[in-house]
């Protein structure tokens, strides 16, 4: 079919406005939405895999981390094997399962909060006097005080259990009925049949939180059978429906144990009642089962001196971000008991800066606040760092390329060819010569940067070996010695490596190559997410642990970290980037033990990011900020 002028324009300017309109509907659809001046009434206290929030007044949903606020209206939903604990402000405690969602309003005296599916568990603040008002399809559960829970499903109409309290039900014909402590209510077409809860469960209690020795944990279940009923059969599930049913066991007494790996569980008693012949269900209880992770302090390392001579350096302490804890307690002191602290704050963060410690040694620790009930704080090692006078500042340390590397012409091209070292936040500037010779005598470059690296003309210096030193300028116009010299080879193509021969019968060596970024500029504009890649061989790992930092000038912080199973991981969350040096360490682990770890770095360019107005940002945490002196 030939296509005249007038067509092919018609057809040119559709195909556009189709493109136009698909690009726009994927950057709204990957924006974050900024809470701006909404109000906000709670905190996610816990996150287990993906829990999303929609505004009222939006129509994309928004993934959730730990700590995230919620404002009021806000509509909450679980996917699949996710589920989270939301406090409130007034203390009242919200516990939402897989596969389930509600809408938050707190406008008023009376708040609401209206349930479409699922199952949730609400504790309410017996301290406020205020009632919570349940909806759902019609129905109204009034929460006076104590624990209920509530299931709905396609297949069952809603379910109300009185763990503890008062609770009253108001029927569709305005009638009201109160459901007491240890009874349950099914909302039927026929009406709300109250029921006696014929199994009371006594442990685990709801929300625990149990540790792996190593893969797998005895959970120990009681329970309390009441009168009428018998034979009673455990039933243990991954999901709150029980589709997927683990464990369905007749069991005799009161009490059974069983060992568990990792992962959400929840637990029930089917019992027969000696009157009649369907079987009857306890509530449901949920409790969770979680491998130990590391919690230690990452930095500063355990003797870490910071130099300074007019100025108190900027120390930054970070540590382990664990996703079982809510808050973090931290405590600096001048003893190594930590006996009358000098710092002592609480954060959601998982790191602190302060530039007012004054000469002397330092010990500190952290505390992880649990986010689960009758579950123990977890306690950091106590580390120790010094911060020393010095009558100058000390030479720069070259970071990269390592001494007598050779640099291609393919890494020049890419922007992979970059030298980067140490900063310190007394210098004003870095004055960067290389020379053909290691005398220094012919200078072929030379140039001073208020950065810690610089990538040369890499065209004026052409191929050969090349020898580079830096020398610091501190703001009064003095200078430092020079660095150590570094030599580097500017070739076409790198030499092959031979690989090395394995005898038939040995294994072969796990290795560990860090693919991406390393080694490069990376320009962040117009991408929407940060992507690392790593490659492994002679090994199949459990788990990678990678940790991002951020580098500006003496310091180094922990901005992310993330565990996971795929040898690749794309990060979402610009917000957390900035321009500038940054590097990564990832951890192999086999079998609970480490096996190998290296480290990468790179540089980002974020230009998108320099129209921001100080208006544009708002702090959420941590709540205190300390800021570096100039």
């Amino acid at each position: 079919m030939n296509l005249d002028k007038r067509d092919r324009l018609v057809l040119f300017t559709l195909l556009s406005v189709a493109l136009l309109f698909s690009i726009l509907f994927y950057l709204d659809l990957n924006r974050k939405i900024g809470i701006g001046d909404r109000e906000v009434v709670g905190t996610i206290f816990f996150k287990n895999n993906i829990v999303q929030r929609k505004f009222e007044d939006e129509v994309i949903w928004e993934k959730l981390e730990n700590n995230s606020p919620l404002t009021n209206k806000d509509t909450i939903r679980s996917e699949a094997f996710s589920d989270a604990l939301i406090r409130l402000k007034d203390g009242t405690e919200i516990n939402i399962d897989e596969n389930s969602m509600f809408n938050l309003d707190l406008t008023g005296e009376e708040p609401n909060l209206e349930f479409t599916q699922g199952s949730l568990e609400v504790k309410k603040n017996d301290s406020q006097a205020n009632q919570i008002k349940i909806t759902s399809s019609g129905s109204e559960i009034n929460v006076d005080s104590g624990n209920v829970k509530i299931e709905r499903s396609k297949e069952r109409e809603l379910s109300l259990f009185v763990e503890k309290g008062k609770t009253t039900v108001k029927q569709k014909d305005g009638k009201s009925v109160a459901v007491e402590e240890g009874k349950k209510a099914e909302f039927k077409k026929t009406g709300i049949e109250i029921k006696k809860i014929p199994v009371v469960l006594l442990a685990p209690a709801s929300q625990k939180l149990f540790y792996t020795e190593p893969e797998d944990v005895l959970i120990h279940f009681q329970w309390k059978v009441e009168s009428g009923y018998e034979n009673p059969i455990l039933e243990i599930s991954r999901s709150p429906n029980f589709q997927l049913t683990l464990i369905n066991e007749k069991v005799e007494g009161n009490q059974a144990d069983f060992r568990l790996k990792e992962g959400t569980f929840y637990w029930r008693l089917k019992v027969k009642n000696k009157s009649g012949t369907d079987p009857e269900f306890s509530e449901i209880n949920k409790f969770f089962v979680t491998k130990l992770d590391s919690f230690q302090g990452e930095s500063p390392e355990q003797g870490t001196t910071f130099p300074f001579v007019q100025t108190y350096p900027l120390v930054t302490l970070t540590w382990t971000k664990l996703s079982t804890a809510n808050l973090y307690k931290l405590i600096v002191s001048n003893s190594p008991k930590l006996t009358n602290p000098i710092k002592q704050l609480e954060t959601t963060a998982n790191q602190i800066s302060f530039d007012d410690l004054k000469e002397g040694t330092y010990y500190w620790k952290v505390v992880a606040k649990s986010s689960f009930p009758d579950t123990k704080d977890r306690e950091s090692q106590t580390l120790s760092f010094h911060i020393k006078k010095q009558n100058s500042v000390p030479a720069p340390k070259w970071l990269r390329p390592s001494n007598g590397a050779e640099i291609s012409s393919d890494e020049i091209k890419q922007n992979q060819a970059i030298l980067i070292w140490d900063g310190n936040a007394e210098l004003k500037s870095y004055q960067l010569k290389i020379a053909k010779d290691p005398k220094m005598a012919t200078i072929v470059f030379s140039e001073e940067t208020a950065s810690n690296f610089l990538v040369p003309n890499w065209n004026q210096l052409g191929k050969g070996t090349f020898y580079a030193n830096i020398t610091g300028k501190s703001k009064e116009g003095k200078e430092t010695e020079s660095s150590g010299l570094l030599s580097f080879t500017v070739v076409d193509k790198k030499k092959k490596q031979e690989p090395l021969e394995e005898p038939n019968d040995s294994k072969q060596e796990p290795k560990l190559e860090m693919m991406s970024p390393n080694g490069t500029i990376v320009q962040m504009k117009g991408k929407t997410s940060l992507d690392f890649q790593w490659k492994v061989t002679g090994v199949t790992p459990d788990r990678y642990d990678l940790v991002l930092y951020q580098h500006t000038t003496d310091k180094k912080i922990a901005i992310y970290k993330i565990t996971t199973k795929e040898s690749k991981h794309n990060l979402k969350d610009l917000g957390l980037l900035d321009e500038g040096s940054f590097s990564w360490d990832l951890s192999v682990y086999k079998d609970s033990n480490l096996l190998l770890s290296r480290k990468g770095s790179f540089i980002l360019a974020l230009d998108q990011f320099k129209s921001l107005k100080p208006s544009d940002i708002e702090f959420i945490s941590p709540k205190r900020l300390y800021k570096e002196k100039r």
